[in-house]
């Protein structure tokens, strides 16, 4: 595969949260801004490229059984992930406050915007597409767990209206589209996928803002922040491709499952603590940090697995 085509996306990521930092530092982009970005995100963007990875799917080249293991091993790849953060944020010392956060940052991989573009550039649309429905475990953990977590008991845990979120109900609603092989007009996948295209720069910008005058040297210096690394680059990864030897066969979904618990710390993390109540730094250092080092970590995963 061609290395320098992964890098470009790594590093496109990279620029777009350093201008983000910049207008921060310049005061162009203030806390009222990252409020409203983080709705538009959540509720706007990334529902568009839910429906948009689905619906640029071909469904017709997939039986149901084929359909039934791979969701089997995302639904396994995402436990795991979860299961492994889990561990670590209540065996070792992580102060409360921070545990949340850190557990989510753990846990939260950048399935759309960094495991998506990396696997499809290795194993091109079927790839992307076996990525795509990933949205469905992600999404499903992601806004029922992963929000009472960040909420506290104290905050109510589970909440119905966090469960029936925006993304998991678009995320459920692409997916019976896609089954049912409801036909969609290519106008309405056109405008999908122009809005989709704004997730990511939008998403990084946040991301960025978010940091304001924040230092990388203060996450680096952070001990909690060299548990992240260490669980997202080499604990997780190394765990998922034993446990992945053990139960699948097929080289290349075995293989973007590892990818997948290689992948940085999700973006929307950032958005969801704004939500909640907490403040975005933390988990803006660990999103960063985490991109960053991927920009090594990644290809040389891929070039070990492949």
């Amino acid at each position: 595969m061609d290395m320098s085509a992964l890098l470009t996306k790594l590093a496109l990521f990279v620029i777009v949260i350093l201008i983000g930092m910049i207008g921060a530092k310049k005061n162009i982009l203030k806390p009222e801004f990252n409020r409203g970005l983080t709705w538009l995100v959540i509720n706007v963007f990334l529902v568009a490229s839910i429906f948009s990875s689905v619906l640029s799917m071909d469904a017709s080249t997939l039986s149901a059984k084929e359909f039934g293991v791979i969701m089997l091993l995302l639904w396994v790849t995402y436990l795991l992930t979860y299961l492994i953060s889990w561990i670590i944020v209540h065996v070792l010392p992580v102060s409360k406050e921070r545990a949340p956060q850190l557990e989510l940052l753990m846990s939260s991989v950048n399935t759309l915007f960094v495991t998506l573009p990396v696997v499809e550039t290795i194993y091109g649309a079927k790839g992307a597409f076996i990525v795509a429905l990933g949205c469905i475990p992600f999404n499903v953990i992601l806004f029922t767990y992963g929000v009472a977590r960040l909420r506290g008991s104290t905050e109510g845990g589970f909440r119905l209206k966090d469960i029936l979120s925006t993304p998991l109900l678009a995320t459920l609603a692409a997916t019976l589209v896609f089954l049912l092989r409801v036909p969609v007009p290519d106008a309405v996948k056109g405008i999908l996928s122009s809005i989709s295209a704004a997730t990511v720069p939008l998403s990084m910008l946040l991301v960025g803002s978010s940091l304001g005058n924040i230092k990388l040297s203060k996450a680096i210096r952070d001990k909690s922040m060299l548990l992240l690394v260490a669980e997202r680059f080499l604990l997780a990864p190394v765990i998922m491709y034993f446990v992945m030897k053990l139960i699948c066969s097929d080289p290349m979904l075995r293989n973007i499952m590892v990818i997948t618990a290689a992948t940085p710390s999700a973006i929307i993390v950032t958005a969801l603590s704004l939500q909640s109540g907490k403040d975005g730094e933390y988990s803006s250092e660990g999103i960063l940090l985490t991109t960053l080092l991927s920009m090594i970590t990644l290809p040389l995963t891929v070039y070990l697995i492949m």
